[in-house]
This record gives C-alpha cells, structure tokens and sequence, in this order.
C-alpha cells in the first residue's frame, strides 16, 4: 500500500512541473552555471541567506543535466517523495501502521508541500532534513539501546544536513532539546555525542553567517518594503500558515467568502486535533513541540528579522498531518466519522491540488510568456526595460537577445532623480513593472519617461510578473 502511495505522490509533484522559472529559481540556476563550486558554496550565499548545501548540490546537478526547468526541479520532487515515505516511518513508529499509512497518504497530496517539491529551490531539501532528523530522534529516545550506535550516527548526519539546508530550521534543534527536557531527560545522554558532532559540522560555516548577516540586517533596512514579501512579524502572517498549510497557494477573491471558507476548514481541523489531545502521550507531545516552538520562535525573531512566512514554516508539513492521522485514526470505530474526517480532508486538499494545476494564478510567475511576447514586440524599434538596476534573471534565462533591454536605475530602491538612468531615445519602451513598490516607490522611472514626451499606448499583464507598459515616443 505504501509503495502505491509513494507513486501518487511522484505522479502528483510531476503535473505542471515544466512551468516557468521564478525570480529566485532563475537567480540560483544561473548562479550554478556562472560561479565555479567552492564560489558557489562561498560567495553566491552570501547574498541569498541560505546555508549552501542546496546551492552545491544544485551545482552538481545542473552539471550533470544541464539547467531545463524539469531537469532543475527534479531534486525537489525526490525529497518531496521520499519525505512522504519518512512520514510513514514515523507515524508507524509513533503510533501504528495504520497511522504512518493515513499520515503519509495526507502528505503525498498536501497542496503546500506537492507545490513546493516543484520548485528549485531548498525548502524541499527542508521538509526532508527536518522529518530525517525527527524520526532518528524519536528511534533514539524511545528505542533504548537497541540500534542506538547506527540511530546516532544517522542522527548526527541528518542533523549536519539541517543546519546546512536553511537557518530558520535551526529551530528545530531546541525544539527536540526542549522535549528531552520537559519530558524524556533520562535520554538526553543519548542525543548529545550527535548534537554536539553536527554543531561543531557547521562551525567553519558560521564565519560567513556573519557576512550573510549583516547584509541581510542592512537589505531589511534599506528596503522595508521586503518585509511584506518575506515575512514580517504579524497576526497576519501567523494566520497564514494554517491557512496555507491546508489550501497550499490557492486562494478565493472574495475576501469573505475566503475567510469563511478557512475559518470553516481550520475550525474542522483544529477540533480533530483537539480531540486528539485528550491523549497527551509522549508522540503527541513531541509533534507538538516540533509545530509550536518553531513558529513562537520565528515570530519573536522577525521583529528583527523578517523571517515568519508561511512557505518557510512547510517543515511543520509533517507533524501536522501526523497528528491529523493520528486523530482521525482514533474514529476508525466508528465508522461514518472516520469515512467524515477522512473524506474532507482528502477533498480540501484535492479541490486545492485541481486549482494549482489548472488556474495560472495560482502558479509561478509566467516570465517565459513575459519575455517571448516582449522580445518579440521590441524586436525591431524598441527597448525594454526593468524597475531595477539590472537585468532579471529569469529575463535572462529566457530571454533570446532579440532586442536591447537594461535596468533603468542606478540604485535600489530609487529615492531621487539621481537614481534613475538616462534612457536612449528610441521609437518604443517596454517597461517591467515587475518589484516597482519595492525598487521604485515613488515610480521615477515611470514619471521620467512620460516627461519626455513618451505616451502610454498599451499595457500588458502576465501572471506573477505583473504589468508590462508599452510607451510610444509621440
């Protein structure tokens, strides 16, 4: 049975994987083809705040492979899978079999982690770090000394890979130590050779964590804009991530009927695991502690460091969908509330799968249509043009040097007539929008051009990517 739930879930995370590259995507595969490998795991971080291991491993990849939208995303599509099976491990270890089997069926169709074991980039490589390290943990604790030498060692190794896959799972280390503390101290020995192992593992990394740092802490302040894209602390974003975790990227338009809509599902949810709790057992503690401490610890860190956003939270994927097998499992005597619970949330998910991959909106930004349409128009008498002060990245994967484009500022964000370039005359502008609230909020760049005689003759729009504005010189 499980083997046929590991297909749908391979099957699941192949739909629409060709889609276009988004910006940070398009950034990290051109980076893996431009820098060599030590400059890749050094310096390329510096300025994307992530620890390197996913950055090497996607050099190595790319090398073998080449740089396809496919080729690049299928990494994440293996450890979306094999998470699946790792939540099969741990819910039989924790609870049964029958457990593991609902708890992993739940995750192969999660909208959130199926969207993002799609994408090229590390938060795949996340969720399966962070379950690696949890169901090594649980064998070590609650398994005495039976497999404890080969439990360590693992447990040691998947603890490396965390503390080099992304800073915000580092969480996840006081989260198990809090555990151990409040409620299994007779195995804190247990746990401590392989802690201390992989801690002293990232060691020679944290010198550049100093510079990721402060150009992080100065990127914030300089541009407060990004704070709404990458996760400030708020009740806004902390409602997002159960929101999220059980719709994925799908949303309603109508505010209120969206929020009818999660209300409903999350009060559903949260009841089920509500009655779950009735029976505090150390398992139920330790998914608890792997959900709550993580997010308690992200909100108080973003105000300062904007880090609390939903898709940085999809490592709690895992217990969450565990606790709700678990809940649902305890209805299997009674046979229509179990056919009930079970049933709404294979439909949630499913409804949600069905509109990621049929709506555009719902997917990664089309810059693949942006760029063939655009470069096509400017082909002959135009230029096009970006609110940054360089070229995108996914303009340059796509783009075919068809036509002349720049960044039209000096710097980033734009503050006065000083921050923007001079533009050539030329019969045709293609202007991107794309960023402008956080490059140029004032919109210089676009005041620039109209005073010099330029009329607005056309607008285009592209999923993600936003408005596309067609000046002709009058």
């Amino acid at each position: 049975m499980i083997w046929i739930i590991l297909l749908a879930a391979f099957v699941l995370r192949l739909i629409n994987i060709n889609q276009s590259l988004w910006l940070d995507e398009a950034i990290n595969v051109l980076s893996s083809q431009n820098f060599s490998f030590w400059d890749m795991v050094t310096k390329y971080p510096v300025g994307d705040f992530h620890p390197p291991g996913y950055f090497a491993l996607l050099w190595i990849w790319t090398r073998i492979g080449g740089i396809g939208e496919i080729w690049v995303r299928l990494p994440s599509v293996f450890f979306g899978v094999v998470t699946v099976w790792l939540v099969y491990l741990i819910g039989k270890e924790m609870f049964s079999k029958r457990v593991g089997m609902l708890g992993a069926f739940f995750m192969a169709i999660a909208p959130l982690h199926v969207y993002y074991s799609q994408e090229a980039r590390m938060y795949s490589l996340v969720v399966f770090s962070v379950t690696l390290s949890f169901y090594f943990f649980w064998r070590l604790i609650s398994r005495g000394d039976k497999g404890n030498l080969g439990d360590r060692i693992v447990y040691g190794m998947s603890n490396v890979l965390v503390l080099y896959s992304d800073y915000l799972i580092y969480l996840i280390i006081p989260s198990q130590l809090i555990f151990i503390l409040l409620f299994r101290r007779d195995t804190l020995k247990r746990i401590l050779i392989p802690l201390v192992f992989s801690l002293s593992v990232i060691i020679p990394w944290l010198f550049i964590f100093q510079k990721q740092l402060a150009i992080g802490t100065a990127a914030a302040s300089a541009l407060p804009g990004w704070a709404n894209i990458v996760g400030g602390a708020s009740a806004k974003e902390l409602l997002l991530i159960p929101v999220k975790t059980f719709f994925g990227r799908v949303s309603i338009e109508n505010n209120q009927i969206y929020t009818l809509a999660a209300g409903s599902v999350g009060f559903l949810y949260g009841l089920l695991i509500f009655k779950g709790l009735k029976k505090l057992d150390n398992a139920t503690k330790l998914l608890l502690c792997w959900i709550s401490i993580p997010v308690s610890a992200a909100f108080f860190i973003s105000f300062f460091i904007p880090v609390l956003s939903y898709f940085r939270m999809v490592f709690i994927l895992p217990p969450v969908y565990l606790l709700l097998a678990k809940d649902v499992n305890t209805l299997r005597s009674r046979e229509t509330p179990w056919k009930l619970g079970t049933g709404v949330i294979c439909l949630i998910s499913l409804i949600s799968l069905y509109a990621y991959y049929t709506n555009p909106k719902f997917q990664r930004e089309d810059w693949r249509s942006a760029v063939k349409m655009v470069d096509e128009l400017a082909i002959e008498d135009g230029l096009i043009v970006f609110e940054n002060d360089n070229l995108p990245a996914p303009f340059i994967y796509y783009s075919k040097n068809k036509s002349p484009a720049m960044g039209g500022l000096n710097k980033v964000p734009a503050i006065n007539e000083d921050d923007i370039k001079i533009i050539p005359n030329i019969e045709n502008i293609y202007l991107f929008e794309y960023l402008v609230d956080i490059t140029d909020p004032k919109r210089l760049l676009q005041k620039n051009i109209v005073r010099r005689e330029y009329k607005e003759v056309e607008t285009l729009n592209f999923n993600g990517v936003g408005f596309v504005r067609h000046y002709r010189l009058r």
